[in-house]
C-alpha cells in the first residue's frame, strides 16, 4: 500500500471521527465509529487478506 493510500484512510477515519461525535442519532454514531475503526486498520496495517472460509463438499 502507497504512503498515498495510508494517508487517504487515515484522514478518512478522521472525518468519520468527527461524524460519529457529532451524529444526533446513536445507531449512525455506531456505524461511523465503525468505519472509523476500519479505516483506521486500513491506514496502520494496510489491507488484510481475506479469511478463508470452510467449504463443505
Amino acid at each position: 500500500m502507497s504512503e498515498q493510500d495510508r494517508i487517504y484512510f487515515a484522514q478518512r477515519a478522521a472525518e468519520e471521527q468527527e461524524r460519529a461525535e457529532t451524529a444526533a442519532d446513536r445507531g449512525a454514531a455506531a456505524a461511523h465509529l465503525k468505519l472509523q475503526r476500519a479505516y483506521l486498520e486500513r491506514a496502520s496495517v494496510g489491507e488484510r487478506p481475506a479469511p478463508e472460509r470452510d467449504v463443505v463438499g
